[in-house]
């Protein structure tokens, strides 16, 4: 039995989808060892937390169960109903708990982005910027954009867990934010909050870089709130 390298995007799913494709193969069956996360982490290509929230996921649903000192055995098999939503009602659920870990580190990395950032970053930081009126252009979305930027602010920080975080959480967030940038109106507006905080982190003017940041985000989640209405 072997495992595919994961694509870029949504790294998790597709952890998820290969093994459920290889249950409904007969690959796996109830009561197999998965293999270790070490094997798995250099089989499929991903970092452990990316397979820990696959497996969480996965535990939810029922499929897995994780016995400690011994790994993670298959427990059960999909129902059919949650073959098309199992990547729904996880992301549903963490919404909210997303968004908050947002809140609280993201003003913290624009924070250390203001005393760290090097005049390369703030190009970096600028050319991502720039992104979000070119993206017609060169055939970037409005929501790959927005990634660019709020990564290029994260490698500013120079500390490479908020670097990883805010690219998985960006990742998760993806889906439901892409529901939010539907008119010019937004992405306008976005805009506005993107030079706010880039002009904030130039000028290493924390308070401003933080007021800003803690505003894009909170509007953020008011567009979110208006599409889920939960």
């Amino acid at each position: 039995m072997t495992f595919e390298r994961a694509g870029y995007r949504r790294l998790y799913q597709d952890i998820i989808q290969q093994i459920i494709n290889k249950l409904e193969e007969k690959q796996l069956c109830i009561g197999d060892r998965l293999p270790s996360e070490r094997e798995l982490s250099e089989v499929i290509g991903v970092s452990r937390s990316t397979l820990r929230e696959a497996f969480r996921v996965l535990e939810q649903q029922g499929i897995i169960v994780t016995k400690p000192g011994d790994g993670r055995y298959i427990a059960g098999l999909p129902k059919e109903s949650d073959k098309l939503s199992i990547f729904e009602k996880f992301e549903k659920a963490a919404i909210w708990d997303l968004l908050e870990a947002r809140e609280t580190l993201e003003t913290r990395i624009v924070e250390l982005a203001c005393d760290r950032a090097t005049e390369e970053d703030l190009i970096n930081i600028r050319d991502a910027e720039h992104l979000l009126d070119q993206g017609a252009d060169i055939n970037l979305s409005p929501l790959d954009s927005d990634h660019a930027f709020h990564l290029a602010i994260a490698e500013a920080s120079k500390n490479v867990m908020f670097s990883s975080f805010i690219q998985i959480n960006l990742e998760l967030l993806a889906k439901i934010r892409e529901k939010t940038l539907y008119s010019n109106e937004r992405i306008e507006q976005m805009a506005k909050e993107h030079r706010a905080i880039r002009e904030a982190i130039e000028a290493r003017d924390k308070e401003s870089a933080k007021l800003a940041q803690q505003i894009h985000l909170r509007n953020i989640r008011r567009r979110i709130e208006e599409i889920k209405k939960i």
